[in-house]
């Protein structure tokens, strides 16, 4: 009987010993990857797009000097109340914004924020204050404007759980992308000269 419930003790004991070791593994990846992204000095959210498009959240003035560093160009910010001023200050980054509220979108805002992309100087880089909702738009009608991409496929990008979409605060991007026509923003955006 004592052998037995010493047996069954170094089961527990060797069971809690494995799970110590897996919640300590773990524990030390997220670290590693954290300590990655700061050592790297990028914004949250950060994402290559196409070979010169990136997508983001708000960098911080750290952060712009890394994107800086990294050859990005051009920022688009499609905050609605914050340009980047501040946090781009010291930088040779050049600076543009599209003021988008995710609640509200129409052709107006997402045809001057693909025009933007269209003339920027590159790589270039779009975010907002999470670089989920109007980023996601933005990147999803870039991909449709520029690359052809099939609605299906950019709005299976939209919901990535890694983008962080809002879908159940802001259906309205996801509704426009599905209903947009695409050939009517496509002759806005290419219609329009440099200027």
């Amino acid at each position: 009987m004592i052998d037995r419930l010493q047996r069954s003790g170094k089961k527990r004991s060797s069971a809690l010993y494995y799970q110590v070791q897996l919640l300590a593994v773990s524990a030390l990846l997220m670290c590693s990857l954290a300590v990655h992204a700061t050592v790297l000095g990028l914004p949250q959210n950060y994402h290559q797009v196409s070979a010169d498009l990136y997508r983001s959240a708000q960098p911080d003035s750290a952060q712009m000097r890394a994107l800086e560093q990294s050859g990005i160009k051009t920022v688009l910010s499609l905050r609605q109340w914050n340009d980047d001023d501040s946090e781009a200050k010291g930088t040779t980054l050049i600076l543009r914004r599209v003021p988008m509220n995710a609640a509200v979108i129409n052709d107006d805002v997402v045809v001057s924020a693909l025009r933007e992309i269209r003339f920027a100087q590159k790589p270039m880089l779009v975010h907002c204050w999470h670089g989920s909702d109007r980023t996601g738009l933005i990147v999803a009608m870039y991909q449709l404007v520029f690359e052809h991409a099939a609605k299906t496929d950019v709005l299976a990008e939209l919901r990535k759980p890694e983008y962080g979409y809002h879908e159940s605060y802001y259906g309205g991007i996801a509704r426009y992308v599905r209903d947009v026509d695409v050939n009517r923003i496509q002759q806005r955006v290419f219609s329009a000269p440099a200027g």
